[in-house]
């Protein structure tokens, strides 16, 4: 058997010509005809993200891309700091000035230091899934749990040591 006649006979009532026919009478140039086109073609629209429910691993999920892009923005700041009149230093004695005692600076130095202990202990994390390992959705939950644990509380002893 040849390959067209194959096709022809297998492939016919799959050869989505109806829908090339039907989608081509469209052209998409603004909002209005694209929703014109998905009404015709009856098909429906994503769901808003507003609607699903916070899950464990979606919520660590953006927490861990927010956590880098902020470190990021820290080490941009700071990378500033040392090019304007004074230097690092000058800035970080400014601060040291007007520092509250050891009951506020505690829980502030701990606050600022939670994403970074976030963004790295969850880096492990990421670097156990690269080695395949975690996949299970028991162990992804166990693993997240355990991962914000250990933030708060390597973030917790080192506001103290510094």
């Amino acid at each position: 058997m040849n390959l067209a006649r194959l096709c022809t006979t297998r492939c016919a009532p799959f050869s989505g010509a109806r829908f090339l026919t039907t989608t081509s009478a469209y052209k998409v140039k603004g909002t209005e005809e694209f929703f014109a086109k998905q009404k015709v073609l009856a098909r429906p629209m994503s769901p808003h993200l507003t609607i699903y429910k916070p899950q464990l691993t979606s919520v660590l999920s953006i927490s861990h891309r927010a956590s880098g892009v902020g470190w990021g923005v820290v080490i941009y700041g700071a990378t500033v700091l040392t090019v304007l009149p004074g230097g690092f230093s000058h800035y970080v004695h400014l601060l040291e000035q007007y520092a509250p005692g050891a009951g506020v600076m505690v829980p502030l130095k701990a606050l600022l230091l939670l994403p970074l202990m976030y963004h790295s202990v969850n880096g492990f994390r990421h670097l156990a899934w690269d080695l395949g390992k975690g996949f299970g959705i028991a162990e992804v939950y166990k693993s997240g749990w355990s991962m914000v644990a250990i933030s708060v509380v390597l973030s917790l002893v080192l506001a103290v040591i510094l």
